[in-house]
């Protein structure tokens, strides 16, 4: 059930994460002198207007700068006192609109970088989209500019603060902080030389629309009554432990994780009722509901818009509850929906689910500019074509990534495979459209998909990884991240055990002995010797 428990949760694991930092190493060059924390120290920029200048002691001794650049898009520069010659810039999640840096939960500020975060030109809840009605310049900036513009102006503010070059420039993201980050790879190579860009929200139009909508008409058939969706939590419970007594053995350990859901051949059909409805088995509109989220949205003639999902998440927390189904009924709102994002003073719009906001917004608001809009009767054939204008602007579908590979850029990819958010099969389908066009690019991009794992963290699998600790190796040391070590965190949020994921499309086996919590009693193997 979500609710006010969920949010509490959500805050408490960001500002714990920073204890986190103590036993999962971070890499930091060698400190730098701060200047004078005052208003003087900076230049003026064009079209840059700075609000205030101030000294600020947690969580880390820094110079905060808070400004706008253009009309609004305001910005948020901590400038370390001890700074490690570094700079990186984090994303935000949903719509934005308001100031998020998402790399402070990977001790950005504490391990000495200079980092940035942006509202990317408007404001509102994350879940609010009604900004975009009319506002054609909001859009570009949310699309791509927004970001962009606050990564040059930082970067020219914190060389003119230090008074030195900047050794490294970074980026990291997980949602719609993923999708900006392979928008900076594919539109503006070189602002960044490394960026990781986690569960990326980056085929908006016809992708996240068409997939958003066509859930949100098999859940919700009825717009105006919200309070329970038609694949409800006992319909849930049934899918997820049907699927894992068949093939939660597969991978050697039966512990509620499946290593690759791909390999889980169980037909969820199979759970249709024979007879009348009961609590063990689906009716067909349950059934038709659930297959339009594993097989994804389809027009009117069958032709596929977009991927579904795989196997996972269908009763986590963060899983199909707070994206997907959900209802009124079930939580009292969704002010907090992503962890690591904060909404500020923005009250959320009603919604039962996650995806009802994301869809709606997206289809009233970016592609058809009517806030009217009812995906009630829609049939999406015409899509493709009523999106192209705003896929131009939103979508990071490029897969040439030749001219940031060129400047030695380096790209860190990673995705839950319990994600009910963006989908984790739309992620590895990113990632060989990459390499099929061309293939050495795998020297430069590595994907990680996380077992059990959902949108961005949490769920049963192992979710912490300090990605700005591996991106920074793989820039300073030069060699690519064939694995890392995800952790489990406790009650206080402190490290609980471990285990190796591996570069896609290798997979972490299990050696067959010692504790299955422990990433050394795992080895990364190709998928073909996955038994």
């Amino acid at each position: 059930m979500l609710g006010r428990q969920a949010l509490k949760l959500n805050k408490d694991l960001i500002s714990s994460t920073f204890a986190i930092l103590a036993t999962v190493l971070f890499a930091s060059g060698n400190a730098a002198a701060a200047a004078s924390c005052e208003l003087v120290a900076f230049p003026d920029f064009p079209e840059v207007k700075l609000s205030s200048v101030t000294q600020e002691s947690a969580p880390a001794p820094h110079c905060k700068v808070s400004g706008v650049i253009g009309p609004e898009i305001h910005f948020e520069l901590l400038l370390p006192d001890s700074w490690n010659g570094k700079f990186v810039m984090g994303g935000g999640g949903g719509f934005v609109g308001s100031v998020m840096n998402t790399s402070l939960m990977f001790g950005s500020l504490q391990a000495g970088y200079a980092t940035v975060g942006t509202d990317t030109g408007h404001q509102g809840h994350p879940l609010d989209a009604s900004w975009a009605h009319n506002n054609l310049e909001r859009l570009v900036n949310f699309g791509h500019q927004a970001v962009h513009r606050t990564a040059v102006t930082a970067k020219a503010m914190t060389r003119a603060y230090y008074q030195t070059d900047i050794v490294r420039s970074y980026f990291t993201g997980c949602s719609r902080g993923g999708g900006q980050g392979l928008m900076a790879a594919q539109r503006y190579p070189e602002d960044f030389d490394g960026i990781v860009a986690g569960a990326p929200a980056f085929n908006w139009a016809p992708g996240l629309a068409a997939l958003a909508t066509r859930v949100n008409q098999a859940m919700y058939p009825d717009p105006n009554n919200l309070q329970q969706a038609v694949v409800g939590p006992t319909e849930q419970e049934l899918i997820e432990s049907s699927y894992l007594a068949m093939c939660d053995a597969q991978d050697g350990i039966q512990d509620g994780i499946l290593n690759d859901p791909r390999q889980c051949k169980f037909d969820v059909a199979t759970l249709l009722c024979k007879d009348k409805k009961t609590d063990h088995c689906l009716s067909q509109e349950q059934l038709a509901a659930v297959k339009v989220i594993y097989d994804g949205p389809k027009d009117s003639n069958g032709n596929a818009l977009f991927y579904g999902f795989p196997f996972g998440g269908e009763t986590a927390l963060g899983g199909w509850p707070r994206w997907l189904t959900g209802g009124l009924k079930y939580q009292e709102d969704l002010s907090e929906f992503q962890g690591g994002v904060d909404v500020g003073e923005f009250e959320a719009p009603v919604a039962p689910s996650a995806f009802f906001g994301f869809g709606n917004g997206i289809m009233q608001y970016f592609v058809y500019n009517d806030p009217n809009w009812s995906y009630q009767g829609y049939d999406f054939d015409t899509l493709r074509r009523d999106s192209e204008r705003v896929a131009e602007t939103l979508n990071a579908t490029d897969p040439d990534l030749s001219t940031f590979r060129e400047r030695g850029g380096k790209l860190i990819i990673y995705s839950g495979w319990s994600d009910a958010a963006a989908p984790g099969l739309a992620v590895v389908g990113y990632y060989d459209d990459v390499l099929a066009n061309d293939r050495t690019a795998a020297k430069d991009v590595r994907l990680f998909m996380m077992p059990g794992v959902e949108h961005c963290f949490g769920g049963p699998g192992p979710s912490f990884v300090n990605y700005l600790t591996e991106i920074d190796k793989w820039m300073e040391k030069g060699n690519a991240p064939d694995q890392v070590t995800a952790y489990w965190l406790d009650e206080n949020f402190q490290p609980s055990g471990s285990r190796l994921v591996c570069a896609y499309p290798e997979v972490a086996k299990y050696d067959g002995k010692g504790d299955t919590r422990d990433a050394d009693s795992f080895s990364c193997v190709s998928p073909d010797r996955r038994e």
